[in-house]
């Protein structure tokens, strides 16, 4: 368990997941997705379904395939980051996540949650860590160059909402020198 304390003198603890959590979990991601925020997720959790990827995430988590942080502030989980490992041929790489509440993004949260969940990749094996972000999100980018990905790819299209389209931007960042 880590504290932070925030640009308003706010303080946070980082800490992994646990099953006890999963109420807050539902509640966390349901509200990102109510409020609109630019990721993948479209649709609201049930218990149920929260409870069963708790459980396979707790697992990746001991089996090392996964990295996994909650932020939280009196009880309310209010962010989380990850870095997951990919299989096979592709072990050396991970993808990574995060996504903040509302009224907490710029207060530096996800930049220090990101960093802490970044420095734990960095011990692991692997060597490069992608991720893909709307090309719209500004505050994103802004935060994933801060972090040291550099853009690699425009994918357009990728995404549909409603009737519009949207491109996303691959982004990676190479945590080992690659030899070629």
């Amino acid at each position: 368990m880590l504290k932070f304390v925030t640009k308003d003198k706010t303080v946070i603890t980082f800490r992994k997941p646990r099953m006890s959590d999963v109420k807050a979990l539902v509640n966390f991601i349901n509200d990102v997705v109510e409020e609109g925020a630019q990721i993948l997720r479209d649709k609201k959790v049930t218990l149920s379904e929260e409870r069963a990827w708790l459980d396979n995430q707790i697992k990746a988590i001991r089996n090392g395939k996964l990295i996994l942080l909650i932020a939280e502030k009196d009880g309310k989980i209010i962010a989380t980051c990850e870095v997951r490992k990919r299989k096979s041929k592709m072990i050396h790489i991970a993808d990574f996540g995060v996504a903040v509440r509302k009224e907490y993004r710029r207060k530096g949260i996800g930049e220090a949650i990101s960093r802490q969940v970044l420095n734990e990749a960095k011990k692991s094996k692997i060597e490069i860590i992608k991720l893909k972000v709307f090309e719209d999100n500004k505050p994103a980018k802004y935060l994933y160059s801060k972090l040291g990905f550099t853009k690699e790819a425009v994918l357009k299209n990728e995404i549909k909402v409603d009737k519009n389209y949207k491109n996303l931007i691959s982004m990676s960042l190479y945590l080992k020198k690659i030899l070629r």
